[in-house]
């Protein structure tokens, strides 16, 4: 083999075991031969065909599953969440019980996953796939991972103003780690309900899909509304700069409303196609 035989491999690793296992000996010769090492694209051809590989196969968000699509789009609705969470939290007072109506439909759009997703842990606790319990473990693990990120992060801030550098550099390591957990956890779910099989009552998870998607939908909606009481109860915080890391408030609480829009409308396509296929 000439070429990089390090980059071939890297590019090799970004693909399904299976597809290696199937094409990897004439594919990493292939790239070898067009010499992969001095053409830029081709690598950025080559992993956007592990991308679309791994796609097919379901490592990644599959539209062959509802409940794998479920899966992610709560993991979007989450780091909307969260951002909503950090954006509110000085300004609770600011829109009276909109703050609270909102907190409520998250928390009915989140039950609902779990209603949906009971019946493949409780086959999971039967033993129905003991290789899965490996996937139950990445979310505590990259929680404590994200516990360590997070005092390294505050021990950088320490001492230092909102728009310092020390304090950027702190906010971007929580946020890209925090992503990073939802994320992981996401994908360790997805995992988990594709690999159990389990019993499941015919209009459970189709209900419980279409309630997700209508919680995260009211939840959007009642985020307009408080952003809107926000300005009419005090208009200079709206346009003033009570954003995330003290930047302007309106850029913040657009970005966030996109997000949940964007899960929301993800989890309807998933309850959609599940009631599809229950008919």
């Amino acid at each position: 083999m000439t070429g990089d035989p390090w980059l071939v491999r890297a590019l090799l690793a970004c693909y399904p075991s299976g597809w290696r296992r199937r094409y990897g000996q004439e594919y990493a010769q292939l790239l070898c031969d067009l010499g992969v090492h001095r053409r830029p694209r081709l690598i950025v051809n080559s992993l956007r065909g592990a991308v679309h590989a791994r796609w097919e196969q379901g490592g990644f968000m599959s539209t062959r599953s509802p409940m794998t699509t479920a899966v992610w789009a709560t993991g979007l609705f989450t780091v909307a969440g969260i951002a909503f969470q950090k954006l509110a939290e000085d300004l609770t007072g600011a829109a009276g019980g909109v703050y609270v109506l909102l907190v409520a439909a998250a928390a009915v759009a989140l039950l609902a996953l779990v209603a949906a997703a009971a019946p493949t842990a409780m086959a999971l606790l039967r033993g129905r796939d003991a290789g899965a319990w490996r996937y139950v473990a990445v979310p505590f693990a990259g929680a404590a991972a994200w516990y360590g990120v997070l005092r390294l992060a505050l021990l950088l801030s320490q001492g230092h103003g909102v728009h310092s550098a020390a304090t950027i550099t702190g906010f971007a390591l929580i946020a890209v780690s925090g992503i990073g957990l939802v994320v992981a956890t996401a994908w360790a779910a997805a995992t988990v309900l594709r690999r159990v099989p389990a019993d499941q009552p015919t209009r459970l998870r189709p209900a419980a899909l279409v309630v997700l998607a209508a919680g995260m939908a009211v939840t959007t909606v009642v985020a307009v509304i408080w952003g809107a009481r926000v300005h009419a109860s005090d208009p200079t915080v709206f346009h003033g700069d009570h954003g995330l890391l003290a930047t302007p408030f309106v850029p913040s609480w657009i970005a966030t409303i996109g997000l949940m829009a964007a899960a929301s409308v993800l989890a309807a396509a998933a309850g959609r196609r599940q009631l599809a296929a229950t008919r």
